[in-house]
């Protein structure tokens, strides 16, 4: 009995020192108990939490709620939701939002007032009023958009000086459009000290990040030799991507440098044959846009070199 004892006890110890040691796994699904929330559970597809209605939205809006408040918005805005299209309501629950503060209200609702909409009188002043708080507070685009309206006087007077420190908030933020126009203000002086090295650097950047419009801006760098060492076949690369990318102005830049190329190649070859000293040549300055999104505008006159950039 001493040593049955002794052997009850020695097993019970082992078995004790096994379940300190390792995790317990259940041999059977009967004796693993089905935990909810589990990771290791996949729950039904129709035991997700449905949407909130309609009803239920303007019910939490009613009570409140921010981000339902712009919820609704946007669905009035979208017809979303089996909701109707009602950019008047849109702009009420977007205004209730702003007055608290909120930036992603802000933008949307100067997106509204920016262009107006059915039932709903566009006013610029107060979308750039909006833009500019919205930008304040961290907003990327709401920072390009009031930018945007500083630099061309859209629902205000055009101040240089303000579309900078604006294209600065958003470029800071990632905002391509924002920093090839930046770029653009500091090649020509405008609202700000001509510095080309710094607009060379901007330009880089959005290249970089395969931006069609830097790619552009960037070989008319090159080309022109302007904040960098001159380098036309470094330009003529630049201009083919970014025409390969459809952009009609790198495309224009792309053919006439090529033409301008093979004629000086064609002049070189002739000096070497007759030991003739050919003329100079030279060609048209590469072209220039700063319009956003809404197609080419006139190049600027001190600097008919590049091409803008699109929002967004």
């Amino acid at each position: 009995m001493k040593l049955l004892a002794k052997l009850v006890i020695t097993v019970s110890a082992a078995a004790l020192t096994l379940g300190l040691t390792q995790p317990a796994w259940s041999q059977t699904v009967e004796d693993n108990p089905v935990v909810e929330n589990s990771p290791l559970v996949e729950v039904p597809q129709d035991a997700v939490d449905p949407p909130p209605s309609f009803e239920e939205k303007l019910k939490l809006a009613q009570e409140g709620d921010i981000d339902i408040q712009i919820s609704l918005a946007k669905d009035y805005l979208s017809g979303d939701n089996d909701t109707p299209v009602r950019p008047v309501d849109a702009a009420r629950w977007l205004t209730t939002a702003s007055e608290k503060g909120n930036a992603e209200a802000q933008f949307l609702l100067a997106n509204l007032l920016r262009e107006g909409a059915k039932g709903l009188k566009a006013n610029p002043k107060n979308a750039v009023t909006l833009y500019a708080s919205a930008a304040d507070k961290g907003h990327m685009e709401a920072a390009y958009w009031a930018a945007d309206a500083y630099h061309y006087g859209k629902g205000v007077k055009a101040v240089p000086g303000k579309a900078i420190s604006f294209y600065e908030k958003a470029a800071d933020l990632g905002h391509v459009a924002s920093k090839n126009n930046l770029g653009l203000m500091y090649l020509q002086g405008k609202g700000v000290d001509r510095d080309l090295q710094t607009a060379f650097r901007l330009f880089s950047d959005t290249a970089q990040s395969g931006n069609s419009w830097g790619q552009n801006n960037l070989g008319g760098m090159y080309e022109m030799g302007w904040g960098t060492v001159k380098n036309t076949d470094r330009a003529l690369q630049l201009y083919q991507r970014s025409a390969a990318a459809g952009n009609i102005h790198g495309a224009s830049n792309m053919v006439r440098l090529r033409a301008v190329l093979e004629v000086a190649a064609k002049a070189e070859a002739a000096e070497q044959e007759t030991g003739n000293t050919p003329d100079t040549v030279t060609g048209s300055e590469p072209q220039t846009s700063e319009t956003p999104d809404t197609g080419a505008a006139n190049p600027p006159a001190e600097a008919e070199i590049l091409g803008g950039s699109t929002a967004n």
